[in-house]
């Protein structure tokens, strides 16, 4: 898989051949930037990290800093050597643990762009949105990638403000409901 843009676009970037892990497709990670446009300067919460393709999309882009959370060791091990590769330490801190577990870490933390890319068809996608509020974590906007099959709902409090279809996946982008 390639970064497609920004200060290390063309940069190849290994992918662990572990199970379950799903780096979002090019086609997929294109759109999504697209849709958000400039990242510059972005504060970036990415759950569910896998091959951290999309934190390394979003810091080429020149996102300020990166928090991805990841639960499997050999997968942020993995990452940690790519941070290295890249010289991103400073601006990606990675998490290992469950996301539901970690989140309360990050209380009161404030992020312009949270990007979950859970398992698909398991439930865990509407749950995110509670699982943010319960640890006080805010955000601009919410984007969640699911199966292109499933039709989440959405707890209150969160409107979804768009959902995006490409082949066999689907982006949603919510966001919280003013108080």
């Amino acid at each position: 898989m390639r970064i497609s843009a920004g200060r290390l676009r063309g940069r190849k970037v290994p992918v662990p051949d572990i199970a379950d892990v799903r780096p979002t497709p090019s086609k997929v990670r294109q759109a999504l930037f697209n849709i958000l446009g400039p990242v510059q300067d972005f504060t970036v919460l990415e759950l569910f990290s896998g091959s951290g393709l999309m934190a390394l999309e979003v810091l080429s882009r020149g996102a300020a800093s990166v928090v991805s959370v990841e639960k499997n060791r050999r997968v942020v091990q993995h990452l940690k050597t790519v941070a290295d590769h890249f010289q991103l330490n400073e601006n990606w801190q990675l998490m290992c643990g469950d996301v539901q577990t970690v989140l309360p870490r990050l209380a009161g933390h404030r992020f312009d762009i949270v990007f979950a890319d859970p398992p698909y068809n398991t439930g865990i996608s509407e749950k995110l949105p509670t699982w943010l509020d319960d640890s006080g974590i805010s955000c601009t906007v919410l984007v969640i990638e699911e199966a292109a099959r499933a039709t989440p709902i959405w707890p209150p409090g969160w409107t979804q403000q768009q959902a995006r279809r490409y082949g066999e996946t689907c982006l949603h982008f919510l966001e919280a409901e003013a108080l």
